[in-house]
């Protein structure tokens, strides 16, 4: 039976949820008393739930009672890719050397549900169930290490897709096509092959930015 989530864990997610989705924007300044009026809690539950977007790396505060919503740069958002792909093509070839067809399955129906959110025009669902399929590659790696450096790391690279994929890929449920190659390799057991496809995959998105700046 699953343990019932605090408060603060709650509004913690439901924050996180709405930095991610852009419905608080970057930059936007937090303030703990409007967020506890609002919220209907008090304001230590809100404190400690932006303590946790802070060691999210979504939130900064700069000073003693002024949080905002981080911005990142374009460049540096590419370094949070270029480091992701290193992170997950060298779990990947940990995973690939023990994965089950039990759990190749599981990533074929996270591409599936991919391509359904896709179609659906739901940007959320879609992001939800891709962080899922990395997430899994990276969890069957049995590297705690690894996972405790990709989760943080996620969180700003899932911002990044909600807000920018829309933009970059019509219709969206071509995203799920990106996973294929990914796929083929891991079905083959073929950890160098996994290893250069979800790179390529990870990176795919600075293509497609690079094309729409040049047209």
């Amino acid at each position: 039976m699953a343990k019932p989530r605090s408060l603060v864990e709650q509004i913690h997610e439901q924050l996180r949820a709405d930095i991610i989705s852009g419905r608080i924007p970057a930059s936007e300044k937090l303030v703990e008393l409007e967020l506890a009026e609002r919220m209907g809690t008090s304001q230590g539950t809100i404190r400690e739930a932006l303590q946790r977007l802070e060691w999210d790396g979504l939130v900064e505060r700069q000073a003693r009672r002024a949080t905002y919503v981080t911005r990142v740069a374009i460049d540096e958002m590419y370094e949070y890719f270029a480091v992701r792909s290193l992170i997950e093509s060298f779990t990947i070839r940990r995973t690939v050397q023990t994965i089950t067809d039990a759990q190749c399955q599981q990533l074929e129906a996270l591409i599936d549900r991919i391509a359904e959110a896709g179609q659906q025009g739901d940007i959320e669902a879609l992001v939800q169930h891709d962080m899922r399929f990395h997430q899994l590659i990276c969890e069957w790696a049995n590297s705690p290490v690894l996972l405790r450096v990709w989760v943080p790391l996620f969180l700003q690279v899932q911002r990044f897709i909600i807000q920018t994929y829309p933009k970059l890929f019509s219709p969206l449920s071509e995203m799920a096509e990106t996973h294929r190659p990914v796929m083929r390799a891991i079905h083959a057991r073929d950890a160098e092959a996994a290893a250069a496809a979800i790179q390529e995959h990870v990176m795919l998105v600075w293509q497609q930015i690079d094309h729409h700046q040049t047209r």
